[in-house]
């Protein structure tokens, strides 16, 4: 096996891809991924040779990794790793392929491009020194984990579902408090991206009255933090 390359694919607009990502796909002997569907879409929007697809996602990552190492091992391959949009391994699969081939002292390429959690952090308007990535807000024990955030002074950044932001926005103006300010990063890079910081108070407010559509990037800036006048 000819190494492991990591490639980030486009969040929304098909445009934000990087040409060493359009560079390599053609030159891989097969390319391990979350969805075979949306990555021909990127395929087929750049004109690029379809490789060999393995589907490679959370259901079956487990069970099928010792297959495609040893398939690709066999064959002396080349193999990119890609998961729906942005970087795998974050808030997406991605880890323990990654990890498995650190085991087996294959060479692991990792190629820079899009990301919603950073994107959306940069975009808030909100201190970007010193941040937490937790991934999709949990859906039980919500109550003690919001509460755990009652003091962190680092930005936090939460991946949630539209349908829960409006609950999601509630537990946080009552344990962190309604004052502490938020963003709301909404269908980004996409025709209707929504960017909007306010205060928890506020942001609640305003999605109790207009429920969100769209994939949802949550930013709630640390504890001290207060607006300069």
């Amino acid at each position: 096996m000819q190494g492991l390359w990591v490639l980030p694919t486009p969040i929304g607009n098909l445009r934000d891809i990087t040409l060493r990502v359009l560079d390599l796909l053609p030159d891989l002997d097969v390319l391990w991924c979350e969805d075979t569907r949306q990555v021909r879409k990127v395929l087929s929007h750049y004109g690029i040779r379809t490789p060999p697809l393995r589907a490679l996602h959370v259901a079956n990552e487990h069970a099928r990794l010792p297959h495609l190492f040893a398939e690709a091992i066999a064959h002396n391959w080349k193999v990119g790793l890609a998961t729906d949009s942005g970087m795998p391994a974050l808030a997406d699969p991605g880890f323990l392929a990654i990890r498995e081939a650190h085991r087996r002292q294959i060479p692991v390429y990792v190629l820079p491009g899009p990301n919603a959690a950073l994107t959306a952090l940069v975009a808030s308007g909100l201190p970007c020194d010193r941040f937490i990535f937790e991934g999709f807000f949990p859906r039980k024990g919500q109550a003690a984990y919001v509460e755990s955030f009652l003091k962190e002074e680092r930005t936090v950044v939460w991946y949630e579902s539209p349908r829960r932001l409006v609950r999601t926005l509630e537990l946080l103006c009552r344990y962190l408090g309604d004052k502490r300010w938020g963003c709301i990063a909404r269908e980004l890079t996409k025709r209707h991206e929504e960017i909007r910081r306010a205060t928890l108070a506020e942001l609640h407010a305003y999605y109790g009255a207009r429920p969100p559509l769209g994939e949802v990037v949550l930013v709630v800036a640390g504890a001290s933090y207060q607006e300069a006048l």
